[in-house]
């Protein structure tokens, strides 16, 4: 009988949070993903994004469907006049009409990643 409830109360842990309506951390994980990437195609193969750290997260609207993720990376060696250290980058999620999350910015895309150099 103790292991049935122990059971339970393990059970209803795991549902509350494997439910957060948040972003999960895998799909930060694979915008990170796609920063490195990229990374790697506009300044080169010997460039590589590491050190992702969120400096900040959190819903914009009081709808919360609108999630912002703020985080710095580092290049593994500089360039020339561009910093490589603490570079900003930032991750904008939306709930489509499923209620599932999508990011729909991500500043490390091709037509952000130059501005981050800046």
């Amino acid at each position: 009988m103790k292991k049935l409830s122990l059971f339970s109360i393990l059970l209803t842990l795991l549902i509350f949070i494997s439910c957060s309506d948040k972003p999960s951390s895998s799909m930060i994980d694979e915008e990170f993903e796609v920063v490195k990437k990229n990374v790697k195609n506009f300044l080169g193969q010997e460039y590589e994004a590491e050190n992702f750290s969120i400096i900040e997260q959190g819903y914009t609207t009081e709808e919360k469907k609108v999630y912002k993720v703020k985080f710095t990376f580092d290049l593994n060696k500089p360039i020339s006049i561009f910093r490589h250290k603490a570079i900003p980058g930032e991750l904008i999620f939306e709930k489509n009409q499923e209620e599932k999350w999508e990011c729909k910015f991500n500043s490390g895309n091709p037509s952000g990643l130059f501005n981050l150099f800046q």
